[in-house]
């Protein structure tokens, strides 16, 4: 990948109490569309490219509650298109919890509340706990999620294109359904899938312009990348890639290890041990990656950086340059600060090396 590349940067967004740090030492605090707002605004304004929301809806409890409150991820983006202007709006769809027909609707309406900026990051479901608690799950869900998932898709996509979808699957069963107005975008929304397991990625390779992915380190996230860009390559396509990192940014290295050091100690491990309990009961080798990964510190879904905006710029560089990485999200343990001290000491280094554009 060259060097003149543009990176995407985006923002995974707390919509889940005290964000992603699972600690009694992080910053406390529930999740409001008020405060999402402010994020997704300073982003904008800052030249990121996209907000992104996540889907939860049982959480782990522990000492802090660990997102026992979260907002609804689809409804969420909906109000933060309409309170913004150019950042992109991604917000996550289960194919279990939202009918063909309605999730169409459903997009198609985000999709002219924002003139085009809408995103959906397709998740099959990582926790089925999830959705076991509301009695909804067809059988044999957990061996079918892709197949069941893969036949959503299909429909969805025909309901964006068609003027009539007659059709007898599986799962989904319509007849001379109609589905009107048709997205903003041609041919339809652009689709992010997080998959990490075999049927996972070859999933995304067929189906997702981006595959959102994660490791333990950086040569993981290269190893993987480079699995997925050859996985999309035997069926012909191209794929970006997405991952995320949580900076802990401070003027030496020492001071931000220290506060890492901090939310370490503070780990929340009656949370940390019920999230566990779930990735044991399942049988996927990317379920036992996740707890190897809780070993090593207690942010959820991007692994912690401590260091120097110059440290960190290198991590990013070594992502897109020898990674083939098209897409960082970050997550931060204040968003607020976080984000201008990113803009502020981070961006620069980014654009002397070619890595963004000048905004």
């Amino acid at each position: 990948m060259s060097k003149l590349s543009k990176l995407e940067l985006g923002v995974f967004l707390p919509i889940g109490n005290n964000g992603f740090l699972m600690s009694k030492t992080a910053p406390q605090y529930q999740p409001s569309f008020e405060m999402n707002k402010q994020i997704a605004i300073l982003a904008e304004n800052i030249g990121f490219d996209f907000v992104f929301s996540m889907s939860k809806w049982r959480g782990f409890g522990g000492a802090t509650n660990f997102w026992d409150s979260t907002l609804e991820s689809v409804a969420l983006m909906t109000g933060l298109a309409a309170v913004t202007s150019r950042i992109g709006v991604i917000a996550t769809i289960q194919p279990v919890l939202f009918p063909p027909a309605v999730a169409a609707k459903m997009a198609a309406t985000i999709d002219d509340i924002s003139g085009g900026r809408f995103g959906i990051n397709i998740v099959t479901g990582s926790f089925l706990d999830e959705y076991e608690q509301m009695g909804i799950l067809p059988p044999n869900y957990d061996v079918d999620r892709y197949r069941y998932a893969a036949e959503w898709l299909h429909v969805v996509k025909r309901l964006w294109t068609e003027d009539s979808v007659t059709f007898d699957g599986e799962w989904f069963h319509l007849n001379d359904c109609r589905s009107g107005p048709k997205t903003v975008q041609k041919p339809h929304p652009f689709i992010i899938c997080a998959g990490s397991s075999d049927e996972g990625f070859r999933f995304t390779a067929k189906q997702g312009n981006y595959s959102f992915i994660g490791g333990i380190t950086v040569e993981d996230v290269k190893r993987a990348s480079k699995r997925m860009k050859d996985t999309a390559a035997e069926y012909g396509r191209e794929i970006k890639i997405a991952t995320t990192l949580l900076p802990i940014l401070d003027d030496s290295q020492a001071a931000a290890e220290k506060q890492w050091k901090y939310y370490q100690e503070g780990a929340d491990t009656e949370a940390l041990t019920t999230l566990a309990g779930y990735y044991s009961k399942k049988q996927r080798e990317s379920s036992k990656e996740r707890i190897k990964k809780m070993e090593l510190d207690i942010s959820f879904a991007g692994r912690m950086i401590p260091g120097t905006p110059a440290q960190l710029a290198d991590i990013i560089e070594e992502l897109v340059v020898d990674g083939g990485v098209d897409s960082i999200q970050l997550l931060f343990p204040d968003y607020i600060k976080g984000l201008k001290t990113f803009h502020a000491e981070v961006m620069p280094l980014l654009q002397r090396r070619e890595l963004r554009m000048a905004s």
